[in-house]
């Protein structure tokens, strides 16, 4: 099957698009800068994984890739959407750039994408669209609206596109992790707003607090090769369900917001973060 993945460059998109190409799909794997290939072709040497130059956010980018694997196969059998960014801060502080930025990348970004790919699938008759979501898509959390927002985001787009695509053979899935070790949350690529810092904030105990438990999480945070793993098993099986959450915290989460009012998850969250009882 040729495969299209985004955000390659590293975490679940870098190792899924190995373990990909090991199950013997043919995989194209975006990166925003082709020039940030060189961990992907070092782990994918002897595999067919062709780096290509897919800044999502892109419209040359976009139709220049999918024209290019269509004129080449024919088709594309699966496109995984994993390019994601995220913003921490609390949304009182957090810009206008910011926001859009997120959302271009992890909405307007999928979307697009997807709508390229969807004629071509729809005529075929087959096809998948994973779309790597997160917890967050489920349940938000203080100092994450922003990336929360556009995961839900995510979530309604695909919970919908699925309703709309299957009689024509398309399968669609989300995939949503819980914390992994990732450079989104433990390395370069994990941001904070630029308000995040100012001591004079009004917030500034409560993002204190809040990266010290962020703290405290990054030490049991998962393998990601356990999200890959997972992405690859979904391309082969017929009838997926939508919904696949990845991680113990991530199902205990959901589990715990099924099983209890939201007011019980109010005072866990509270009782996590340090919220104060008021504040001005």
């Amino acid at each position: 099957m040729v495969v299209l993945i985004t955000g390659c460059r590293s975490g679940f998109g870098l190792l899924a698009a190995v373990s990909a190409a090991q199950a013997g799909h043919t995989v194209y794997a975006g990166l925003r800068d082709v020039e940030t290939a060189g961990e992907l072709r070092r782990r994918s040497t002897g595999l067919d994984v062709r780096p290509v130059q897919l800044d999502v956010t892109s419209e040359s980018d976009r139709h220049r890739v999918v024209e290019s694997i269509l004129d080449k196969h024919g088709n594309i059998g699966a496109l995984v959407n994993n390019a994601g960014v995220a913003i921490g801060g609390f949304q009182e502080e957090v810009t206008e750039a910011e926001v859009r930025k997120v959302f271009e990348v992890n909405v307007f970004g999928v979307w697009a994408l997807t709508r390229l790919v969807l004629p071509h699938m729809r005529r075929a008759g087959f096809g998948h669209i994973v779309n790597v979501s997160s917890v967050a898509g489920r349940i938000a959390l203080p100092g994450l609206g922003v990336y929360a927002a556009s995961k839900h985001a995510m979530e309604g787009m695909t919970e919908s596109l699925r309703h709309e695509v299957s009689a024509f053979g398309v399968r669609v899935t989300l995939v949503q992790p819980g914390p992994y070790r990732t450079d989104m949350t433990a390395g370069p690529n994990r941001r904070l707003t630029g308000a995040a810092s100012d001591p004079d904030s009004p917030y500034a105990a409560r993002t204190a607090r809040a990266e010290a438990l962020f703290e405290r999480i990054s030490a049991r945070m998962g393998d990601p090769q356990d999200v890959a793993d997972r992405i690859v098993d979904l391309l082969d099986e017929d009838s997926p369900r939508l919904r696949h959450p990845l991680g113990p915290s991530a199902k205990a989460r959901l589990a715990f917001r099924w099983l209890f009012p939201f007011s019980a998850w109010e005072f866990v969250v509270a009782r996590l973060t340090g919220a104060p009882e008021q504040e001005s």
